[in-house]
């Protein structure tokens, strides 16, 4: 027998809120196996975000990259400062003021790019195990348009 007050939790949950859940499921666990392989190679995933784009943004400033990471400036210095120590990034003057520094990555670092980008891929085919390339293609469509949804 139901009563109005199970009637809630007798449709939990939906199947929206299982799609949804899933939208959680699937980062937290990308982040645990991206995590496990990085620490391999002694760095974080931030690090190892904050790397990516300093190797494609050659001399991308701290703001900057704080913008694309999505993180408080602070908090990428501190990583850019872990990063220094481990000769993957240095730190040059911006030629025009003084205070801006121009964020650029080491031979070290680009040496260590291939390696990580490899494991990253693999990472990927894991992911994506089992998919043809219409249904990755369908898929990055669908997700395409909930950002879009969701930035109105």
């Amino acid at each position: 027998m139901h009563t109005s007050s199970n009637k809630h939790i007798d449709d939990f949950p939906t199947g929206m809120d299982q799609i949804t859940f899933l939208f959680d499921d699937v980062p937290r666990m990308h982040r645990k196996v991206i995590d496990a392989v990085l620490i391999e190679q002694e760095l974080s995933r931030t690090q190892w975000r904050l790397l990516a784009y300093a190797l494609l943004n050659e001399g991308i400033t701290q703001t900057a990259l704080a913008q694309k990471l999505e993180l408080e400036r602070a908090s990428v210095g501190q990583a850019i400062d872990s990063l220094e120590k481990k000769n993957l990034l240095k730190r040059a003057k911006a030629s025009g003021d003084r205070r801006v520094w121009r964020i650029m990555p080491t031979e070290k670092a680009k040496q260590l790019l291939p390696k990580v980008r490899e494991t990253v891929d693999e990472i990927y085919e894991m992911m994506f195990s089992g998919f043809t390339d219409d249904e990755i293609e369908t898929l990055r469509g669908f997700l395409g348009r909930i950002v879009n949804n969701l930035s109105r």
